[in-house]
């Protein structure tokens, strides 16, 4: 009988191409995978998979039950979100993730003060660019600033959340102060993914620039702006909090984008998961004006 241990076993080759890859995802030995691997093949009477130089590779009989294998992945990840669903304790652990900066600057003190509020709560907080599935329980709330593309997420929208052109004055004293339509005289500091709305947007207002440093991290992109190294594409309650720091364009004029609260949809009765959401989504609407950049002329 083909089983969901079975399939997290296949899965997890599938997904990693190694054995040792998929040992750490299940957080096995290496040759617990292999021998669970070959005994799945021995008891289907089957090769499930064919080993490459790029790695383990499914057969196409691999191919067709790696299929069926995530649909009990997704059945498996359901039950277990509607038992924890079902739990009706304010306490335990929650698993949030944002983006570094974010993470650091706002989301840890606002923990803080929920930790307060509910003693009993334990977080985790992954601070990391890139977005983590709530689907399948890599995270069980999401402060993000763009609109979830999972299904059966819960949104709760808190503002727009802006970035615009900073300098430092020792930038300014050097090159003059930047005019709208004169942009790709200057040099700048950006992101290293092209597909990113600051990216896309810089190459619109200031074609050809040159990017002398490109980052995932925005506290990197902070630290070479204050060092005068080029314009940089902050986000306004980053830039705004710096005293130094030359605000370049006005908010509207830079990239706008949402900053929302995600949860699935199957925790949103969950009482330790309703609780934070709306802790953090009263507390980050506290602080709009400064996510909209409305909290600092010029």
């Amino acid at each position: 009988m083909f089983g969901w241990d079975d399939a997290r076993f296949l899965l997890a080759v599938h997904r990693c191409s190694s054995l040792s890859a998929a040992a750490r995802t299940l957080g096995v030995n290496q040759s617990t995978v292999g021998r669970r691997l070959r005994a799945l093949e021995e008891a289907l009477g089957v090769r499930l998979f064919l080993e490459t130089s790029d790695g383990f590779v499914a057969s196409p009989l691999g191919e067709r039950l790696i299929g069926h294998a995530a649909r009990m992945e997704d059945e498996a990840l359901a039950l277990e979100r509607a038992a924890t669903g079902a739990d009706s304790r304010l306490s335990g652990s929650v698993r949030i993730t944002s983006a570094d900066t974010l993470s650091v600057r706002v989301i840890a003190p606002l923990l803080a003060g929920l930790h307060q509020r509910f003693p009993g709560l334990d977080f985790e907080l992954v601070a990391d660019t890139r977005t983590y599935s709530l689907t399948k329980r890599e995270a069980d709330i999401g402060i993000r600033t763009a609109r979830p593309k999972e299904a059966r997420v819960v949104m709760r929208r808190i503002c727009a959340f802006a970035s615009t052109l900073y300098a430092s004055p020792e930038y300014l004293e050097r090159h003059g102060r930047p005019r709208e339509g004169e942009l790709a005289k200057h040099t700048f500091i950006g992101v290293e993914d092209p597909s990113w709305q600051e990216a896309r947007w810089l190459s619109r207002v200031a074609p050809g620039a040159r990017v002398v440093l490109e980052t995932n991290s925005t506290l990197a992109q902070l630290v070479a702006t204050r060092a005068g190294m080029g314009l940089g594409i902050l986000p306004c309650y980053v830039g705004d909090a710096e005293a130094d720091l030359v605000r370049v364009l006005p908010p509207d004029k830079g990239v706008v984008r949402e900053l929302v609260v995600v949860f699935h949809r199957d925790l949103r009765d969950t009482p330790r998961i309703r609780a934070c959401a709306d802790y953090l989504v009263e507390s980050l609407l506290a602080q709009a004006a400064v996510f909209e950049g409305k909290s600092r002329k010029g």
